[in-house]
């Protein structure tokens, strides 16, 4: 290998190995270290010296070098010479000569946190399902309220609570658009709680926190065997059979998986991953997305035959800033919830400080507003909340920031360079995205049509991480 190459494949962040058609190690740069290698000492040792539990009928690089074909993006969980279980996302190609294979090389990530918090992840929602089945089968007799917690009385949130029975017991999917922070969780939970039949689980997932290549085996479950690691599992759609499955950000799903979606839903059938038997399930359908469904479609984000499918009923929920009448409910309640929590005794709120809450746009919404009075109620012991306890400073801050990324213009003067412009319009581009995305590294690229290495490299480029901090604040309050 020619010295400036090898300096170049040194410094990737990705492991690169190279094996030759004897299966001996050639080459292994440093990031191989990352699954507890040494990239020094695996040279001239045998594929199957280094992964002891490895046969040729399982290993991808035998697989490869048989069919000249290469595998991309396969997840792989196996043991090393020291005994150390590593998941990666390999992709391996074949080295040609003339025609003929006369060796492959690999690239991966480890991704053996990703894959174990996943996993929890995974157990929690059984352990969740079961949970629940156990509670409203011991509740089944005492009648709630479904929308105790869905809180507001203006016309647009009336409108909503007056069609959730309806929509409740009804089999056909619904499609959910709000802003961040407008409450759809609670909807779905209202939702649920409003059908008839009580007993039956819901299971919610944000598909923008699963890792996308982890995706499909999530949602379908996996088949043993399907691939090195791989064990019988259940996905979501299992886990929600006889209820309702709850995917929030479901534009976050690939095109790909979209049109598994689709197929499920028209079918009521999965197939796991690595599987050939197909799975009858009966799951009611609920999405919802932070994006307007009109732009999700012009942005191609969405299949619109998956979208034409999932928004059979539709509901919109309103941001807060076109509900203010709901903020002297949505006070109330949140200063009851905490005086509850923090055991203390705050009994209300002056007009002075309504009305300094009124006046504020609250581009983070009802989690905001929450997030907001948390923190008064942490600092006040007894008596009315007044104007000197709420400071909504940062918070202006904050969301004249977000507004300045979306509708300022670019601007330059007559000594910047072309590639400053470039740059210029380079940065407004990627804080838009990043504003759209809440701070989604991972959908931005996605919606940019980049890799996700190139945009994090360009946000480290154009030092924009306290940019996203901000935004995720924004998010999560």
């Amino acid at each position: 290998m020619d010295n400036w190459l090898k300096s170049v494949i040194d410094t990737l962040k990705e492991a690169v190995v190279v094996i030759d058609q004897h299966l001996t190690f050639i080459y292994a740069n440093p990031a191989v270290n990352t699954i507890g290698l040494d990239h020094a000492k695996i040279i001239g040792l045998n594929l199957f010296e280094v992964f002891p539990n490895l046969t040729y009928e399982t290993s991808v690089f035998c697989q490869v070098m048989e069919s000249g074909e290469p595998v991309i993006d396969r997840e792989q969980t196996f043991f090393t010479y020291r005994g150390e279980m590593k998941t990666t996302l390999t992709s391996t190609y074949p080295l040609l000569k003339n025609g003929k294979v006369i060796g492959a090389f690999e690239t991966f990530q480890d991704i053996s946190n990703v894959q174990h918090v996943t996993e929890q992840l995974h157990q929690l929602q059984l352990k969740q399902k079961k949970t629940k089945r156990v509670k409203q089968n011991q509740s089944s007799n005492v009648s709630s309220n479904p929308f105790e917690d869905f809180i507001g009385n203006d016309q647009a949130i009336l409108s909503i609570k007056s069609k959730l029975h309806t929509f409740a017991n009804s089999p056909s999917p619904i499609f959910i658009y709000g802003e961040t922070g407008t409450g759809k969780e609670v909807l779905v939970q209202s939702i649920h709680k409003a059908a008839n039949h009580t007993t039956i689980p819901l299971v919610s997932q944000n598909c923008a926190a699963i890792p996308e290549n982890l995706l499909e085996s999530y949602l379908f479950g996996t088949t043993k065997g399907s691939y090195t690691g791989a064990e019988d599992r259940e996905g979501l759609f299992e886990i929600a059979d006889g209820g309702i499955l709850f995917l929030d950000e479901i534009n976050s799903l690939p095109k790909n998986l979209q049109a598994k979606l689709l197929r499920v839903l028209q079918d009521q059938k999965i197939r796991r991953v690595g599987g050939t038997k197909e799975i009858s399930v009966n799951v009611r359908l609920i999405v919802a997305t932070n994006t307007h469904p009109k732009n999700l479609l012009m942005k191609n984000e969405m299949r619109p035959d998956l979208y034409f499918r999932l928004s059979v009923l539709n509901i919109e929920l309103p941001p807060l800033r076109k509900r203010k009448n709901d903020i002297p409910v949505l006070v109330d309640y949140f200063i009851k919830d905490y005086n509850r929590l923090f055991h203390k005794h705050v009994s209300g709120i002056t007009d002075g400080a309504l009305t300094k809450l009124m006046n504020y746009t609250w581009p983070g919404n009802i989690r905001e507003l929450k997030n907001c009075m948390e923190r008064i109620m942490n600092l006040k012991t007894s008596g009315c909340i007044d104007e000197s306890d709420i400071d909504l400073q940062d918070l202006y801050q904050i969301s004249e920031i977000l507004q300045d990324s979306t509708h300022t213009q670019i601007e330059y003067n007559e000594d910047s360079s072309f590639k400053q412009m470039m740059e210029a319009t380079e940065i407004q581009i990627i804080k838009q995205e990043l504003t759209q995305t809440q701070g989604n590294i991972s959908q931005a690229s996605r919606n940019l049509d980049i890799p996700q290495q190139t945009l994090s490299n360009k946000i480290k480029k154009y030092h924009l991480e306290n940019y996203i901090l901000k935004i995720k604040l924004l998010k999560n309050g």
